[in-house]
């Protein structure tokens, strides 16, 4: 029995729609929306293609799929207008999903859809590679404010740093990487070089992926900024997405000859950032996040949940969060979105990012940790 393993069996419970994307995103000519049920179909597109090809229809089909006009015909439309009917769609599917909020609008236009990341069989699941991202935030800004004059140096460098203009991948990549090792590369593995991975406190925080969650948990989440006048604005933009209430089971081992954090203090950590994006953000729009062990996790949560700006500056933040628009956005997006308003109302960004789910407005991607299950040791 290795008694310095620490097994940890988790759960994340979701309290808003959770998007983990794939990377792969659908055209309106790769999904089928039934409106008679509101459901979207995600289809074989091979079997498909035979069923069309049974019908002797290739050469429509071909002519359909390479007109690259915008707001030209959709599947739907295309398999409607040639009397493909609810049965055939059903032979066809990958997977389906209640449309949620999506499409209610008839004079919205067709939207890109983002699917979510699932695994060999077809299963979505949450990578434990994103529960350690949004584990390892909340760590490196619990240790600011448990630290702050320890970290003033690189505080300085960033503030200076921000000013300057640069490619959004290069932007503050040295600076941010010089906190992050100040931070968690504690180590003393490699001595000589003291950025190399072996020195990080958190290898021995070990993450896995999550048990694997069933297709019926999905929906469809239109992308919708919430301003801070309590106006909404919905984007053509779909999301696959967990609803709320689903349970992401998973597992954390803690390895404490290397990793200096227990459960408690990660614990911690979680509801010191809960409590930063509530001062910092969310109370500005009236939409606090009260739920004790609150975490935010995904994409579409916005960028104050994959940032430690707000922990580094507290209430000098702005101008500095305001600053990495300035710099990495040319000058017609930064206008475009109205991001000049961020000094005028003291927040920044000025734009919650939300969405619907049966007819009440979330914020995206927050749930609620909590321990199911400890073993001391290793577990197979």
């Amino acid at each position: 029995m290795k008694d310095y393993l620490k097994n940890y069996k988790m759960q994340i419970k979701t309290l808003s729609p959770i998007y983990i994307g794939s990377g792969v995103k659908l055209g309106t000519k790769e999904y089928i929306y039934m409106p008679w049920n509101h459901e979207v179909i995600i289809p074989d597109m091979q079997i498909m293609f035979l069923a069309i090809q049974k019908k002797g229809l290739i050469s429509e089909f071909t002519d359909f799929m390479m007109d690259s006009r915008q707001n030209t015909t959709t599947l739907s439309m295309w398999l409607k207008e040639h009397q493909f009917k609810s049965v055939d769609y059903e032979q066809w599917k990958l997977y389906k999903m209640d449309a949620g909020e999506s499409f209610l609008n008839p004079k919205a236009r067709p939207k890109e859809l983002e699917t979510f990341v699932k695994d060999t069989y077809g299963m979505p699941y949450v990578p434990g590679s994103s529960i350690k991202g949004m584990l390892r935030t909340a760590i490196i800004a619990w240790e600011l404010h448990r630290s702050p004059d320890k970290y003033n140096d690189v505080r300085e460098e960033i503030k200076s740093a921000s000013s300057i203009r640069a490619g959004r991948n290069m932007y503050l990549a040295r600076e941010t990487k010089m906190l992050e090792q100040k931070v968690l590369f504690i180590l003393n593995n490699d001595q000589k070089n003291k950025g190399n991975a072996v020195n990080d406190c958190l290898s021995g925080l070990h993450i896995g992926d999550s048990e694997p969650i069933k297709v019926n948990q999905l929906t469809l989440s239109q992308k919708i900024d919430y301003m801070i006048d309590g106006n909404q604005k919905a984007l053509p933009l779909l999301r696959e997405t967990l609803i709320p209430g689903t349970e992401i089971n998973f597992e954390i081992t803690i390895d404490t000859t290397v990793c200096p954090y227990d459960i408690d203090d990660i614990f911690e950590a979680l509801q010191y950032f809960k409590k930063v994006c509530n001062e910092y953000f969310y109370r500005h729009f009236n939409r606090e996040i009260n739920d004790d062990n609150a975490v935010f996790i995904g994409g579409g949560c916005g960028f104050l949940s994959k940032t430690v700006i707000y922990s580094l500056f507290e209430s000098d933040a702005v101008k500095v969060v305001d600053n990495i628009f300035k710099n990495t956005l040319n000058d017609k997006i930064y206008k475009e979105h109205k991001h000049y308003k961020n000094l005028q109302l003291h927040i920044a960004p000025h734009v919650c990012k939300c969405t619907k789910y049966k007819g009440e407005l979330y914020d995206m991607g927050v749930g609620s940790i909590s321990i199911r299950k400890q073993h001391i040791g290793y577990m197979k």
